[in-house]
């Protein structure tokens, strides 16, 4: 999450946002958002509504239904570019991986990309 704050000025910069979404409650994500220093959006879905919708539900724990931690790049209209599997460490994206994902986004939404000859 530190990773996030440090490349929120970028993500700024290029028209982007970050969106968090967890299981916390709003207040305990607030404080944690504060301490950190995020101004990006965090979503609360402490009631575990959107779990099984977004297909996060993690099996193996039946008692304590834990979510499986997950990361995505989005297109602008919503649609996955591309889906990373957050709940082994080397399955998380790192920065330049989402660079270079927002990079290929915006080179496919853009029609100024390239400059005119």
């Amino acid at each position: 999450m530190r990773e996030l704050c440090r490349v929120q000025d970028e993500f700024e910069v290029a028209y982007s946002r970050i969106v968090v979404l967890s299981v916390d409650p709003p207040e305990v994500q607030a404080a944690f958002r504060a301490g950190l220093g995020a101004r990006f959006t965090f979503l609360s879905d402490h009631e575990r509504r959107w779990l099984p919708k977004l297909g996060l539900c993690e099996g193996t724990d039946t008692l304590h239904h834990p979510y499986r931690p997950a990361g995505f790049t989005l297109f602008p209209d919503r649609r996955i570019h591309r889906a990373y599997n957050g709940y082994w460490y080397w399955g998380r994206p790192r920065m330049e991986e989402l660079r270079a994902d927002m990079r290929e986004v915006t080179r496919a939404v853009r029609d100024d990309w390239e400059l005119a000859a």
